[in-house]
């Protein structure tokens, strides 16, 4: 797993040399990894149709061997040897695609960590360029949340917990991160956070006794939170299509849950990574509408015979 997210944090990194942003390299990244896996999503479609197109044999015979549950599975593992139907080869994409996004997590964090660090030492050697911000549409650093309480540059004192070192960095050592840390807690620092909006101002809801800090200058406006809610919700939809009465019973409590951690990680992880879940959403969502018309296109539908 640790040489895998390395290996995406170095294609990630090729492909921000032809395009220069941080955000798109992400969303050019997603379309290649969509494409890779496409065929994959081709095969689980076409077997999810040969299951479906067994419902009736299944459901026959869970009603003849309703209490014989090891008899019922007997029988139902002889029907799909006898149709030659993979039952699992379902949730290959799953499968697939699942690894990738811890991986991508685990890359996204090395990158967002490499750079707030360098970006911190150059504020502390007084080399800094505004221009290091990696920004992408309305996100003012893509290496911090896309929230209106997230600060465009680190928090004043944070101490940079979640820092950890990723495929031997040059930039993540323990004498930068010291120094980094350190710097956090300087009158230095935070006359340069406050250049850029860190110093924060505090919002105290009416009839409840909890307190909100909103910087004065967010990072974002936590809109890909929303919408890897919005898309992870329709992609699920999307991929129930053609599932059996069953399968759609037993998925019920995944196509809610995952839209729901969807907002969480994308809410506290930086923007980058938030920005590959919802690519992914959407690439899956125009390609699962693709493959659906085409199987629905090359099923025959049958026509009723009116009698005279």
């Amino acid at each position: 797993m640790f040489f895998f997210s390395a290996f995406l944090k170095d294609i990630l990194e090729f492909i921000v040399r032809f395009v220069g942003n941080y955000g798109w390299a992400v969303v050019v990244f997603t379309v290649l990894i969509r494409l890779v896996v496409l065929p994959l999503d081709i095969k689980s479609k076409r077997e999810m149709k040969r299951i479906t197109a067994l419902a009736p044999k299944l459901e026959a015979l869970q009603k003849k061997y309703a209490n014989d549950r090891e008899k019922l599975n007997q029988k139902t593992s002889e029907l799909y040897r006898k149709e030659k139907v993979n039952p699992m080869s379902s949730c290959l994409p799953l499968l697939i695609s699942f690894p990738i996004l811890i991986c991508m997590f685990d890359a996204m964090r090395a990158l967002a960590n490499e750079h707030t660090v360098q970006m911190l030492l150059d504020m502390k050697n007084g080399v800094f360029d505004p221009s290091q911000f990696q920004s992408w549409l309305w996100i003012k650093n893509v290496f911090q949340p896309d929230s209106f309480m997230a600060t465009i540059v680190p928090a004043i004192g944070d101490q940079l917990m979640a820092i950890g070192e990723l495929g031997g960095s040059s930039v993540l050592t323990a004498e930068n991160l010291a120094t980094v840390r350190e710097f956090l807690t300087t009158p230095e620092y935070a006359a340069i956070a406050a250049q850029y909006g860190a110093n924060q101002f505090v919002y105290t809801a009416p009839m409840l006794f909890w307190e909100i800090n909103i910087p004065a200058q967010f990072n974002g406006l936590f809109i890909l939170p929303v919408l890897a809610f919005v898309t992870q919700y329709f992609s699920s939809k999307l991929l129930s299509v053609g599932q059996t009465q069953q399968q759609q019973q037993q998925n019920k409590f995944m196509n809610w849950m995952f839209p729901l951690m969807s907002i969480w990680f994308c809410a506290t992880s930086n923007a980058a990574f938030a920005i590959y879940w919802v690519a992914v959403n959407i690439i899956m969502m125009i390609q699962q509408f693709a493959i659906n018309w085409f199987f629905e296109k090359r099923t025959p539908k049958t026509e009723e015979v009116v009698k005279p």
